[in-house]
């Protein structure tokens, strides 16, 4: 009987999977965004209309992406998704803050485990290597959530 009352529904048929899947489908599709160019060809598609120019508190360069620095940036990619779709063209460059006290701490913090005495410039050096290593991993968080930008 049960058999029967199912096939009286008229249910919609999707070729969607029932499982999202996403921790497989990710890396395609962000590998997928990359190859096609998303961004670039979405603003040479609006070349020549207003610009819409979203300016983005850049977040420090210190540690992991958290909650609220991917809240932040997903806010602005909704608005800038938004403009770019009303015609607008979106050029949206991400940017890092990379000097300050979060990371002078933070290396201090790595040199002082290791027992290590540096000279100013040395101190400068590793604080641009922790920064920049942490710009690359923030980034592949950012294309995670898939902030679409000029990367």
């Amino acid at each position: 009987m049960a058999h029967d009352l199912k096939d009286s529904l008229l249910l919609p048929k999707t070729d969607f999977p029932m499982r999202a899947g996403l921790v497989q489908r990710e890396p395609g599709r962000v590998a997928h965004w990359e190859k096609l160019g998303l961004h670039a060809r979405i603003q040479a598609n609006r070349a020549g209309r207003p610009a819409f120019v979203l300016h983005d508190g850049p977040p420090f360069t210190n540690g992991d992406v958290h909650i609220g620095t991917a809240l932040n940036k997903t806010l602005k990619d909704i608005v800038n998704r938004y403009k770019s779709m009303r015609g607008f063209r979106t050029p949206y460059v991400p940017g890092w803050d990379c000097h300050g006290l979060p990371i002078e701490q933070k290396v201090s913090r790595e040199i002082k485990e290791q027992n290590l005495t540096l000279t100013t410039a040395e101190m400068r050096a590793r604080c641009n290597e922790f920064s920049e290593s942490w710009i690359t991993r923030q980034t592949a968080q950012f294309k995670r959530i898939g902030v679409l930008a000029d990367w």
